[in-house]
């Protein structure tokens, strides 16, 4: 997913400027779109050549210019975060920029640079050695594509994720970012980042401490070697299930250290339940604080950030590290050194769920969740509240991510041989597992305790369209994310209110012409996954008793729709960033057993004059996993429903369309039959706009 252009930009006009391009700007021409940021200020220096220090420029087009291309309609994707070794590349719609047209230009892929360093100078240097060369074309985006790199790039940033780059279009071909010249990277985020393979270990060496500060703190450290230049660092406590030992987390501990972490593995009181779990995490996050200044000699002494700590907890350890950050936002728990606030991140792999719902709800705290669809001891099914994990991050209400990873064990998740506790085809063990964990759990600290933006991408878009090299081929993930609530996103429908099938919870209309639907609660009702009418919501484990998550399930054999109106107060979707919903096959139902493979449907917008968007097939941006072929609880096989979330780019729905306005969207349609599968089930929640920086 790309980019936020919010960035306020204290001079921004629409103005003549002095070269023969940036006249098209002026005289409307080459007009940039709503999504396009044309930026000036007070006069332009003169004299490229010159020793003469570059005023602000004028008539700068600040557009997204770097992505991927697509074998498909939209023929292109513009991205965020591109793997070292992958391509990247350049587009243009003609029929949004026609002035492009004919035009040649020199193509610069550069350093980034922030705005103000922009304006001070303006110089272009391409780090591939020389720009590109390139007259753009009549006609369509494919058309005017240009492959920029084939992977060269370099993409070492350090302990840091991602090298920022931003590429110029230098029309005048003067060698300097000047008017008339466009620009991805200018205000707001980098145009792009390579970044190294996450899954990979860093480029520290690791030290392994043990240590004991009495009953239940025993210790397992990890740590920079050189960790006397590094600062201040964060600080990840991994909590431990029932059965497990402190020691089993080498995996986690290494990798997070050997980025620039500081991870503590501690022994956990897990064998009187979760609650006392909750104790142990907080006790031992506690105790390293107080005690840095003695654990090896001082080592870490003055190196822990108590405003960047991250709880990680596995299955009873899961549900622990939700109870203590519950326990220490409702003021349960008092710590000594750290405020609630410090606490960055809270994940849970595959946590037990035996605590109250109150008790165990993660409130607005950046939270994340693994599950292993071949866990045979937290399993995930219908018939025991305690042994489903959905519904606690179903609960939060902050910044929250997902990962379902078929065949993948409850034992999966730590380093000691034995038992895997797993069951079910195409078992993928611990060799399939911990690059998932690795690479996701290392974007996830990076974004949420350093604030990188490169890592979202790791997240944000589906697995199908984008993850780790590092994962085997063999791996299927789904995956979802949700922005926090209050971050500015329209919500459409999320089925939470107006519970009638004919109005979303925005209040305005929905038209449902598909077959089956139901919206309610969403729960597996009878205690199994077999499918049958009378429970609707089979294979959906995302509430429990005194849960409210709701949603909506459908299906079709036929061509079939269903259509969101938009409310007239919200019609403007020109300055937004994507249309985002989460979906999910329905398992063990006919239509889904079937159809037997990934399913996608099409998705277009309607604008108050009746043009409609081309009809887009979001397999572009990822697809809705199969689900996992499990049997058991119930006749036929399929495991829970697995959730992925899409988030398509505003910009995807007029490619091509210069006539569709984006700033009087009337309705929002979901087809199914044509375009994607043409049959299935379904269920779909969190229709939303997502705004910019998001």
């Amino acid at each position: 997913m790309h980019r936020d252009r919010s960035t306020a930009l204290a001079a921004v006009q629409r103005v003549a400027a002095p070269s023969a391009i940036a006249a098209l700007f002026a005289f409307g021409a080459l007009a940039a779109p709503a999504a396009a940021q044309t930026v000036g200020a007070s006069s332009l220096a003169s004299g490229h050549g010159t020793a003469v220090t570059p005023e602000p420029r004028l008539g700068v087009l600040d557009i997204e210019l770097a992505g991927e291309s697509l074998s498909a309609y939209p023929h292109f994707h513009y991205v965020r975060t591109v793997e070292i070794g992958k391509r990247v590349s350049l587009a243009i719609d003609p029929t949004r920029y026609p002035s492009f047209v004919g035009q040649n230009a020199d193509i610069y892929v550069v350093a980034h640079k922030t705005m103000a360093q922009w304006i001070a100078d303006g110089t272009l240097i391409d780090a591939r050695g020389a720009p590109t060369n390139f007259t753009f074309q009549p006609g369509t985006i494919q058309a005017n594509t240009v492959m920029l790199d084939n992977g060269t790039l370099n993409a070492d940033a350090g302990a840091d994720l991602g090298v920022p780059y931003d590429v110029v279009v230098d029309f005048d071909q003067d060698g300097f970012l000047g008017a008339g010249d466009a620009i991805d990277g200018f205000a707001g985020e980098p145009g792009f980042f390579v970044v190294e393979d996450p899954g990979l270990p860093g480029p520290y060496a690791v030290t392994e401490i043990q240590y004991s500060g009495g009953s239940f703190l025993g210790q397992d450290t990890y740590y920079p070697t050189n960790i006397d230049q590094l600062g201040v660092l964060p600080l990840v406590v991994i909590s431990h299930g029932n059965g497990h030992d402190y020691r089993w987390y080498d995996h986690i501990g290494y990798h997070l250290a050997s980025w620039g972490c500081v991870v503590m593995s501690h022994q956990n009181n897990t064998v009187p339940g979760p609650e006392s779990a909750s104790v142990t995490t907080l006790t031992n996050t506690d105790y390293i604080f107080t005690n840095q200044g003695s654990i090896q000699n001082g080592a870490l002494a003055g190196h822990l950030d108590p405003t960047r700590i991250v709880w990680i907890g596995h299955s009873r350890g899961g549900e622990g590290v939700v109870r203590a950050y519950n326990k220490i936002a409702t003021g349960a728990y008092i710590p000594v050194n750290y405020l609630p606030s410090g606490v960055k991140l809270v994940s849970s792999i595959a946590p037990t769920e035996f605590l109250s719902v109150a008790q165990i709800n993660p409130f607005s705290v950046n939270y994340h969740m693994f599950v292993g669809a071949s866990d045979s001891d937290v399993t995930g099914g219908p018939t025991n509240a305690i042994v489903q994990s959905t519904p606690i991050y179903e609960r939060s209400i902050g910044d929250k991510t997902f990962h379902s990873i078929q065949g993948a064990g409850h034992a999966d998740f730590h380093n000691q041989s034995g038992n895997c506790w797993c069951t079910g085809p195409n078992l993928i063990g611990k060799a399939g597992t911990h690059p998932v964990v690795l690479s996701n759990y290392l974007a996830l600290v990076k974004h949420y305790t350093e604030g990188s933006v490169a890592a979202r991408d790791y997240f944000e878009r589906t697995y199908d369209d984008f993850h780790s090299a590092s994962i085997p081929a063999n791996v299927i993930v789904a995956n979802e994310h949700k922005d926090a609530a209050g971050t500015g996103n329209f919500v459409v429908d999320d089925f939470q209110t107006n519970t009638a099938l004919n109005t979303s919870s925005s209040g305005a209309a929905v038209n449902v012409a598909v077959a089956n639907p139901f919206e309610g609660l969403m729960q597996d009702l009878d205690g199994s996954f077999s499918w049958s009418s009378g429970v609707p919501m089979n294979g959906m484990c995302r509430a429990i008793s005194g849960d409210t998550q709701r949603g909506l399930v459908f299906d079709w054999t036929t061509p079939s729709s269903l259509t969101f109106d938009v409310l007239t107060s919200q019609k403007d979707f020109s300055d937004d960033v994507a249309l985002s919903f989460r979906a999910c096959q329905g398992t063990r139902h006919p239509n889904t057993d079937s159809w037997n493979q990934p399913l996608t449907f099409g998705v277009e917008l309607e604008d108050v004059f009746g043009n409609v968007t081309t009809t887009l097939d979001f397999g572009a941006f990822g697809r809705l996993t199969r689900t996992y072929q499990r049997s058991g609880t119930g006749t036929g096989s399929g495991w829970a429903n697995e959730f992925s979330t899409l988030r398509i780019p505003m910009d995807a729905f007029t490619r091509h369309a210069p006539n569709f306005d984006l700033t009087q969207v009337a309705k929002i349609r979901f087809r199914f039959g044509v375009p994607g599968a043409t049959l299935g089930r379904v269920g779909i929640d969190d229709i939303e706009i997502i705004a910019k920086g998001n």
